[in-house]
Parts: structure tokens; C-alpha cells; sequence
């Protein structure tokens, strides 16, 4: 009859099983060359890792952002490179141009042309990059961030932020720019204009017969003329320089009713000086005379809605006859080749910035890249078993079962007659 008791069978299939288990985790650690972290007897261990691995996936993010604005950022530059290219199509339509004789069908095909080039503009001014996001619309999510109204005119409805970014903990970069700040505020030595508008001034420009900008000498061949000068309509703003002899005169007034009788007053307020007189002479007419052997016009502006095509006529005194033309300052060829090259360097400008910005976004990848690889060693290190120490105690614990597997079975083997002899 076996001797044996519940109590010493529980016992000892519970030491089996701690014993399996102990060596089925060794083991397992063996094959994989990972230990097995337990947190009563590692929790340093496991807090470390635990802020490893949350900084590693902090960082892979901002590796995915940086890669993601790079690729932002070279379809911008490729959207500025194609932009450039049009703008030198546009400076050479500009100078082909500038020429008083071209026949109407000449001047068709270049308004024709250069209302391609603004429907050119426009299209790249709405690009979006893969995602469906516009590359000049900022913040603002429209899918066309510029629009025609009905006067023709292009209008920013974005947004005057742009897109960012973060690429590192202390650094964010623009994903994409502001159409108002690209687009609309170019700068030059008369303030800020928008590109569209220069691309419209041409194609006005090219409706009519345009002088340089200045008249030639009036007082050549006279001393005395008439200015016709544009109606106002109920209020407008008429400003032009005289230039009368050495001596510069500046006229800026506001005109309401046709009533141009502050210009006279401005022009003969400086007689003693100029030797220059100026009377009414009806039908928004201006007679001028005086001793001074030369007199320029130039600088025309208007400001108003009444009068489409501004210009101030120069007619004979005597006959009536039209000797001269000057048209609005904006619309003549040299205000416009110099608007156009000061938006080409205003573009090459913003090219530069998103230069400037992919070399950040690139050096944040490469230091994430290696925040990366630093972080996966740290990981390892401490994820990866001993083995030395792993096979030792192997050999302890499967001496150990065996031990107690020879034990067990002595003692459950025997007999109430060993016990008895």
C-alpha cells in the first residue's frame, strides 16, 4: 500500500509548477534574447523603458513631420520655380510691347496673352500639395483660397497664417504660406501691389495709345497750352508733378463736381516762383502760360469710378489741336517692367525662405534619426537577457526539479511494510 498524503501532493505539485514556470520564462528568454521584466523585482528597469518608449514615439512623430514638411516644401519651391517662369514670359510680354506703333491685332494677341498668364497665375496660386491642402490658402482650408469677383479682379479669401508644423520640441516650420503675403502685399518704392493687379495694369495698358509716362516739352514751342484734365464724376483724386524749368511742383487735390479750381489755386499759389499761371477755361479745362522755357508732365494719378481710362489731354491754346497724351502713372510700360521684376525678386525671396526652412526640417530629421537609433540601443540594453546568467540558472532550477522529482517519488513509493520492518 502507497504511503501518501493530499496535503504533501499539493505541496510538492506546487513546487513542480513554480519550478516549470521558472524554467519555461528562462527558456523563453534564452530563445528570444529578451528578459523578462517583473515589477517587483525590476521597476527601475521597467520605468526606464517605459520613458524610453514614450520618447521614442514622440520622436518618430516628429521624424514623420519633418519628412511630411520637406515634401510640403519642395512642391512649394517647384510652385515658385514654375511662377518665376511665367513672370519672365510676363517681362518679356511687357517689353514686346512697349511700342506706340503696334496695330490692333498686335495688341489683341498680347491682351490675350498676358490673360493667359493671369489664368496661369491664378492656377498655381490654388495648387494643392497630396493631402488636398493649398499651398497658399494658410490656415483658412479653402480649396481655392483666390477668386475672381465680378469686376475681374482677383481677391484672397484665405486665411493670413500659414501651416506648421513641429519637427523638433522647441521648433515648428511652415507646411505651407499666406497667398496674402505672396501674392497680394509685393513691395517697392510706391508702397505694395498685388500681382494680379500688374497683370491687369498690362492688359489696360495695352487698350490704349500709352506715352513713357512723362510729356515732352511743352513749353518747346509755346507759352501757352490747355490741359483737359478727366472728369471726377462726384469725387476723385487727381495728382500729377510739373516740371518747370529746374523747379518741381507737386499737385495732389481732390476734385468734386469737375471742379478744378484747388489746381489753379495750387499752380498759381507758386507763380512768383515758377513763372507759371493757371485759369479756367470750362469743360474741365486748364489754360497754362508763362516765361519758363521748359515744362513737363509726369506722375498722372487718378483715383475715382467715374473715368475708365483717365488720361489728361495737352491741346494747342490756339488751334485746339492735341499735342500730347499723359496717362495714370500705374499704366505706363517702365511702373510695369518694374513691378514685374520687383515681384520676381519677392518670390525669389520667399523661394529663399522655403530653402532656409527644408534645411531645418532636414537637420530635424537627421537629429531625430539618431535620437532614434540612441533610444533603441538604451531599450535594448534593457530589454536584452543575460544569457550567462539565464543558462546558470537553468542549470540550478533543472537540478533543482530533478532533485525534488527523486525525492517525491522515494517517499510516495513506499509501503506501511517499510515502515514496519
Amino acid at each position: 500500500m502507497t504511503v501518501s498524503t493530499t496535503r504533501f501532493f499539493n505541496n510538492n505539485s506546487e513546487l513542480f509548477n513554480t519550478l516549470n514556470s521558472e524554467l519555461k520564462s528562462l527558456q523563453s528568454q534564452a530563445g528570444s534574447g529578451e528578459a523578462e521584466l517583473k515589477l517587483g523585482a525590476n521597476v527601475g528597469d521597467i520605468s526606464k523603458l517605459s520613458a524610453a518608449e514614450e520618447k521614442k514615439s514622440e520622436t518618430n512623430q516628429l521624424l514623420s513631420n519633418s519628412k511630411r514638411v520637406q515634401s510640403d516644401l519642395q512642391i512649394l519651391d517647384l510652385a515658385f520655380e514654375r511662377m518665376q517662369n511665367i513672370l519672365v514670359r510676363l517681362q518679356e510680354l511687357a517689353v514686346e510691347s512697349a511700342n506706340d506703333t503696334l496695330l490692333p491685332e498686335e495688341r489683341k494677341r498680347f491682351i490675350y496673352e498676358a490673360d493667359m498668364i493671369k489664368s496661369e497665375l491664378l492656377k498655381v496660386a490654388n495648387q494643392q500639395d497630396n493631402f488636398g491642402n493649398s499651398l497658399f490658402g494658410g490656415v483658412s482650408g479653402k480649396e481655392n483660397p483666390f477668386e475672381i469677383n465680378s469686376l475681374g479682379q482677383v481677391e484672397y479669401k484665405g486665411s493670413t497664417l500659414a501651416r506648421e508644423l513641429q519637427v523638433t520640441a522647441g521648433l515648428s516650420v511652415k507646411q505651407n504660406l499666406s497667398g496674402l503675403d505672396v501674392f497680394q502685399t509685393v513691395n517697392s518704392g510706391d508702397g505694395n501691389f498685388s500681382v494680379f493687379e500688374v497683370v491687369d495694369d498690362l492688359i489696360e495698358s495695352l487698350d490704349g495709345d500709352l506715352n513713357s509716362g512723362q510729356t515732352s516739352n511743352l513749353f518747346a514751342n509755346a507759352s501757352s497750352l490747355t490741359l483737359k484734365l478727366p472728369n471726377s464724376g462726384p469725387e476723385a483724386g487727381i495728382s500729377f508733378t510739373m516740371e518747370v524749368d529746374e523747379k518741381i511742383i507737386e499737385i495732389n487735390q481732390t476734385v468734386y463736381g469737375n471742379d478744378f479750381t484747388g489746381i489753379a489755386n495750387a499752380i498759381n499759389s507758386l507763380t512768383a516762383q515758377t513763372g507759371l499761371s493757371a485759369s479756367l477755361d470750362g469743360e474741365n479745362q486748364l489754360t497754362l502760360s508763362g516765361t519758363a522755357q521748359n515744362l513737363y508732365l509726369k506722375n498722372f494719378e487718378y483715383t475715382g469710378e467715374f473715368s475708365s481710362e483717365p488720361e489728361i489731354q495737352v491741346l494747342d491754346g490756339l488751334n485746339g489741336n492735341n499735342l500730347d497724351t499723359l496717362t495714370v502713372h500705374k499704366l505706363q510700360n517702365t511702373v510695369i517692367t518694374g513691378k514685374i521684376t520687383d515681384t520676381f525678386e519677392h518670390f525669389a525671396s520667399k523661394r529663399a525662405e522655403i530653402s532656409a526652412s527644408a534645411r531645418r526640417a532636414q537637420d530635424a530629421e537627421i537629429f531625430a534619426q539618431d535620437l532614434i537609433i540612441t533610444l533603441e540601443e538604451d531599450i535594448s540594453e534593457i530589454r536584452d537577457a543575460d544569457l550567462a546568467s539565464i543558462l546558470t540558472q537553468l542549470e540550478f532550477l533543472m537540478t533543482q526539479k530533478e532533485a525534488a522529482q527523486a525525492t517525491f517519488t522515494r517517499i510516495t513509493s513506499r509501503s506501511l511494510f517499510d515502515l514496519l520492518g
